[in-house]
């Protein structure tokens, strides 16, 4: 029974779905829930969602037991290089950590990731361009204004894209007295 229900719940997480269905609130094991919710980082509200669901369902949400689960899980998603992970693969913050490493590790890998995300955009509009001016040039002889700024543009990106790729250094000093 209790695989059933983790099965079910793991499947609803899978699927992007906050709240449970009437079978999930009867075989919920709240402990179990919570501990999952808090190793996702949701937000604490989603027992809320539980709360509305389950209300439906005749079935009474065990605050309690889901609280102490989700806490324990927090403790493993708010770990710094976790913080790293969900940033550097885009995924979404919600607040829920008050430890300052996790947020500057998170900082660091969605920057990374943005940057990513921007190299690949540049990559195909690079490609576009690349195409447009292959058919300018089979229609005409290459100089149109059309051409010319397509040539603008493409050097611009290039240089955008070797900024984004060339490592900046930055420098802190501490001194202590």
């Amino acid at each position: 029974m209790f695989r059933r229900s983790l099965c079910m719940l793991l499947l609803a997480q899978l699927v992007g779905c906050s709240s449970m269905s009437v079978e999930e609130c009867q075989v919920a094991d709240w402990y179990s829930v919570g501990l999952q919710d808090g190793q996702n980082g949701v937000p604490s509200s989603r027992i809320n969602d539980y709360a509305q669901d389950c209300r439906e369902a005749n079935v009474m949400v065990d605050h309690l037991s889901w609280g102490n689960g989700y806490e324990l899980g927090l403790t493993h998603y708010c770990m710094p290089d976790n913080g790293y992970r969900v940033g550097r693969y885009g995924g979404v913050y919600n607040g829920v950590c008050d430890n300052p490493q996790f947020i500057e590790q998170y900082n660091r890998g969605i920057q990374e990731y943005r940057v990513e995300q921007r190299i690949q955009e540049i990559d195909r509009e690079l490609s576009t361009i690349a195409y447009q001016v292959q058919q300018l040039n089979k229609k005409q002889n290459g100089n149109s204004e059309e051409a010319r700024y397509l040539r603008k543009r493409e050097k611009m990106l290039r240089s955008e894209r070797q900024a984004l790729i060339v490592p900046t250094y930055q420098y802190q000093y501490h001194f202590s007295f």
